[in-house]
């Protein structure tokens, strides 16, 4: 993220604010992957169709956030309507050869956004974001980030749940939860989607909501990319104020007194639903030789050193970028760096001070030990917390119900992520091996204490992980029966190989 705009992209803090390599294809590439890329042609789409040796299919590979994503596809088809989605799923369907599906394509994990030796659909070009005065609803096709929405949505002096890094992509956040700023007075992002258009396996467009395929509906709102491609989300808004909000950093000296800050902000965040807060317990050699904890403070209403903030706005900092701003202005200042070799996992644990020192702690060790590994101007780590409390889910039931299985979680909780980001794909390993090693120990931890929480955030974790099962046996239940509803062909399930599979979650 930049910081005052002379700190390197990723200072300090941000997946959070969060909340998804060039090649050129040869005769090598097996005529069945290539099949799909020559049946588009001949269905005379051709002219959406980008091929391994155009600078225009080179550029779009690279523009995947992380570096150890791009797959490399035998061709790249970039649908610019819902109609021309349509025609694009019919001519797959028929067609030899996997398919995986981008929307934003900040997705951290290779297999998630792309493929290799079979087509990738992108929705990059379809970018609309309208607003309808009559309704109050800001519809958002898939291919615009976070950043652009906030921006063009302020000509309407409106704003929507979304995501908090400006960079991060619209359809896989809001089909896998939507962590925003304002959870606590509107619940996740996708309980704030009255609409999905979606493109069926058929090449059928139909609308979800709470009146017309409600089971699909409730059914996008986490289940993923199960069902079919989302090429519109109508979505409620508000009126956009300026917030009051940003990052500060501490010494790590502080980091036992904010662990416990964020407890209490956790267990109150029902007497202030429009405040929000992080901290990161985090190493970036671009802005400090030392471990910092980073911390954002949110008021969403725009009070300055809003009263919920108390105590923690009383720990000295070395870096402080709190001011009034607007929600695309937030977004936008803290954008995590593109083009590295990135790992991430995530768990949620009760909402317990011994969890965040002990993980802090375990970050210290961390990093002193990876400076042996990786030269140390190579690396950036994050372990950080935010709240989950149980206010979140109240407001998924209010608005009809999804998929994640947070209205079970009867106490307030802390969402865990850990980040680490490296250079090349040999120190990537070397970060693998740890985190994977970090994860596992601190779930260990929080067992033997009786504060884990079985739930994990489809948008946070590693490709080892399970989010979907984590949902509880009656929402695996309920997403694969919709899956099998409006997709009977499993289409979606075998042909689309990216993503999360609920085809993959055991029984």
């Amino acid at each position: 993220m930049y910081l005052y705009n002379h700190l390197p992209a990723g200072a300090l803090l941000s997946p959070l604010l969060l909340c998804t390599n060039t090649w050129v294809a040869t005769a090598s590439a097996t005529s069945q992957s290539f099949n799909g890329c020559n049946q588009l042609t001949a269905a005379g789409l051709q002219d959406l169709v980008l091929l391994p040796q155009s600078d225009a299919y080179v550029d779009r590979e690279a523009s995947y956030w992380a570096a150890n994503v791009p797959l490399h596809p035998d061709c790249i088809v970039q649908p610019r309507s819902t109609e021309e989605v349509s025609r694009v799923v019919k001519v797959l369907a028929k067609a030899n050869g996997p398919v995986a599906l981008r929307s934003g394509g900040h997705t951290q994990w290779a297999g998630s956004n792309d493929v290799h030796k079979g087509v990738t659909i992108d929705l990059g070009r379809m970018t609309d974001v309208t607003y309808d005065t009559h309704s109050k609803l800001a519809s958002i096709q898939p291919g615009p980030r976070w950043g652009d929405v906030y921006q063009e949505l302020l000509k309407y002096h409106v704003c929507v749940t979304g995501g908090r890094d400006g960079n991060v992509g619209i359809g896989g956040f809001l089909t896998g939860g939507g962590n925003s700023y304002y959870a606590g007075l509107y619940g996740l992002a996708c309980d704030n989607v009255a609409n999905f258009e979606v493109v069926l396996a058929n090449g059928d467009i139909v609308n979800a909501n709470a009146t017309s395929h409600s089971d699909l509906w409730t059914a996008l709102k986490g289940g993923s990319g199960n069902f079919g491609i989302v090429t519109r989300f109508d979505m409620y808004t508000f009126p956009a104020k300026n917030l009051w909000g940003g990052i500060r950093a501490a010494a790590r000296s502080k980091g036992d007194e904010l662990a416990q800050t964020m407890v209490d902000f956790t267990n109150d965040n029902h007497k202030n639903p429009e405040d929000a807060y992080i901290i990161n317990y985090t190493f970036n050699p671009g802005s400090s030789s030392d471990i910092l904890v980073a911390y954002v403070v949110v008021d969403t209403n725009g009070i300055v050193n809003a009263s919920a903030f108390d105590k923690i706005l009383k720990v000295p900092v070395v870096v402080d970028d709190v001011k009034t701003r607007t929600m695309a202005n937030m977004a936008n200042s803290y954008l995590l760096p593109s083009d590295q070799q990135q790992v991430w996992f995530s768990l949620t644990f009760k909402n317990d001070v011994r969890v965040i020192k002990r993980a802090g702690e375990m970050h210290d060790k961390l990093v002193s030990e990876l400076k042996g590994l990786i030269p140390a101007g190579n690396f950036t780590t994050q372990c950080l917390f935010q709240p989950i409390p149980t206010l979140f889910a109240e407001h998924s039931v209010q608005r009809g119900g999804n998929m994640l299985g947070l209205d079970k979680v009867k106490e307030n909780a802390l969402l865990w992520l850990i980040t680490g980001a490296t250079e090349t794909p040999e120190q990537q390993m070397i970060m693998r091996e740890k985190l994977t090693a970090f994860s596992a120990t601190l779930e260990k931890f929080a067992e033997s204490k009786g504060l884990t929480v079985n739930w994990q955030y489809l948008n946070y974790v590693d490709e080892t992980q399970n989010p979907l099962k984590s949902y509880g046996q009656y929402n695996i239940n309920f997403i694969r029966k919709v899956a099998a509803k409006y997709d009977p062909s499993s289409m979606f399930q075998k042909k689309v190989v990216s993503g999360w599979k609920i085809s993959k979650v055991d029984a």
